[in-house]
């Protein structure tokens, strides 16, 4: 497997701008924006997907809960009379259409702003993906802005087919929770294919001594990094929303949102879990390459003991001074190759009595 190098997205575009300019930033999806308002309670479900249609419902009152899901930021045209009709501003306009940011969470007045990524992961070539997610809720009506379609809200139109759920009974703030806390468990999903494929480099290492997991552990460094960023103002808006008691949520609902509190805290646990996993392994494999060299100077240095007392014989009997009588001997010749054979072998029985070879 080769680790693929991500690149590094660039702000561009919107230098030299005055703050507040809408302009998308980020990457560009080939798909139009979709808007879809789902207006629900126990007793109904209608899903608007007419965009004219769905700018008249707005400051209409209503009894049942509202969600808002807008898809597909690229075109911001259709968008700009939506930022107008909910009053959201040129600078929180200007948040949802930048892409490019980390995560992030903003109160104000009459709504909670989160900025939220979802995660994708790729074990297979260690790439990674996100997606931003920015939910808007406000006194009557919840907004959700994806940059493309996608399948990530199956499981809540799963479970609003359901008239007796909490989603259906609890309301647009409970949808909200839902939105929050589905992007929260992909967190724990993603932190454990890490954890799983850490376990597999290890095994790779007790079983290959060639194996070389610089490269990777250096790939998943960079993502527990960016991983962290996106989790830590997530944990830090849910902490504010519990301690202001804010309006816009049922009290009934806070307990969710304190299980989403609970499950940010494991995530940041266990991603200083792997982190030290990954120093371990990269300890590891130091280790292992500093035991592989220390074998072969071991070698080596056994090797050149060996050759010590070959070489001064040699060196005595090519000095080739003139009086020398082992010189004349005609067993001289063979008796010095037999003795150099005898002291070699001797040297290796000796050294493997000591079990250093």
């Amino acid at each position: 497997m080769k680790p693929k190098a991500v690149r590094k997205k660039m702000y561009t575009g919107k230098k030299g701008l005055p703050p507040g300019s809408l302009i998308h930033v980020g990457p560009k999806y080939n798909e139009p924006s979709a808007f879809i308002l789902n207006t629900f309670s126990s007793d109904t479900w209608i899903r608007e997907k007419e965009y004219s249609t769905i700018l008249k419902k707005f400051g209409k009152a209503k009894s049942e809960a509202c969600w808002l899901e807008i898809t597909g930021l690229s075109d911001i045209e259709p968008l700009i009379p939506v930022f107008e009709k909910l009053s959201l501003g040129s600078l929180l306009s200007e948040d949802i259409l930048n892409t490019l940011q980390n995560s992030k969470a903003e109160f104000q007045s009459n709504l909670i702003f989160l900025i939220l990524k979802n995660i994708a992961w790729n074990p297979s070539d260690l790439s990674w993906d996100s997606e931003q997610i920015s939910l808007i809720l406000k006194p009557d009506i919840f907004i959700t802005f994806s940059e493309k379609e996608s399948a990530l809200m199956k499981p809540i139109y799963k479970a609003m087919d359901d008239p007796a759920s909490k989603i259906r009974t609890h309301g647009h703030d409970f949808a909200f929770y839902a939105v929050t806390d589905l992007i929260v468990d992909g967190y724990l999903e993603t932190c454990s294919h890490i954890d799983a494929y850490l376990d597999e480099i290890e095994i790779n290492l007790d079983l290959q001594v060639s194996y070389d997991p610089t490269a990777t552990l250096h790939l998943i460094k960079k993502f527990l990094v960016y991983f962290r960023h996106q989790v830590l103002p997530i944990r830090e808006g849910i902490t504010r929303i519990m301690k202001d008691s804010s309006d816009l949520i049922s009290q009934d609902d806070y307990p969710y949102f304190q299980d989403i509190l609970d499950h940010t805290n494991q995530v940041i646990s266990l991603l200083d879990q792997i982190r030290e996993n990954l120093n371990g392994l990269r300890e590891l494999y130091m280790a292992q390459i500093s035991l592989r060299t220390n074998k072969v100077v071991q070698l080596l240095t056994l090797i050149s003991t060996i050759f010590i007392p070959l070489t001064f014989l040699a060196g005595v009997y090519g000095m080739n001074f003139h009086f020398m009588p082992e010189l004349s001997w005609k067993y001289g010749y063979p008796l010095v190759l037999v003795l150099m054979v005898l002291i070699g072998i001797g040297f290796y029985l000796f050294y493997r009595r000591k079990k250093w070879l």
